[in-house]
């Protein structure tokens, strides 16, 4: 029932919400990102990937890591994606943070990622974090950044 938009029915030209990976490292702009996929995320169909990396070069002691992962997932299973219409999958892997989320996206089969543009590492370019830049780079799929609110900082 679309209309002809380049050989492709407005259904088929609408972006696919089946699998959104949202990277998390438990900053403010990263929880802004979760509350957006969130609600792009459809009940009882999509499926959310919440992502953890760990950059080993630039690590905390892993026990720390770990716990520090393990208060956040209790917050967020606390928080919106708590819904339990919607599949959250929880992945706390170790590597370079772009690659790995280019890496998972890929192999989950992601249809989009949603994603802060600053992190924890309080680095800043003009615009954008260097991790959102080069996943937006080499993502196969449609890559949704969320910054910080104006008057907020991300930590």
């Amino acid at each position: 029932m679309g209309s002809d938009i380049n050989n492709a029915t407005y259904e088929e030209s609408q972006m696919n919400n089946d699998t959104i990976l949202c990277p998390v490292d438990f900053s403010a702009c990263s929880e802004v990102a979760l509350e957006l996929a969130g609600r792009l995320a459809e009940p009882k169909k999509s499926k959310v990937i919440l992502l953890s990396v760990t950059d080993p070069a630039k690590s905390e002691p892993t026990s720390l890591a770990d716990a520090f992962t393990k208060n956040a997932r209790s917050r967020l299973e606390n928080r919106l994606l708590a819904d339990e219409a919607l599949t959250v999958e929880h992945l706390n892997l170790k590597g370079n943070p772009a690659e790995v989320i280019v890496h998972i996206a890929k192999a989950k089969k992601a249809d989009m990622i949603v994603m802060g543009t600053h992190g924890r590492s309080g680095w800043s370019k003009l615009m954008m974090g260097s991790v959102a830049q080069e996943v937006m780079k080499e993502a196969h799929c449609p890559v949704i950044t969320v910054r910080m609110p104006q008057g907020h900082e991300a930590n």
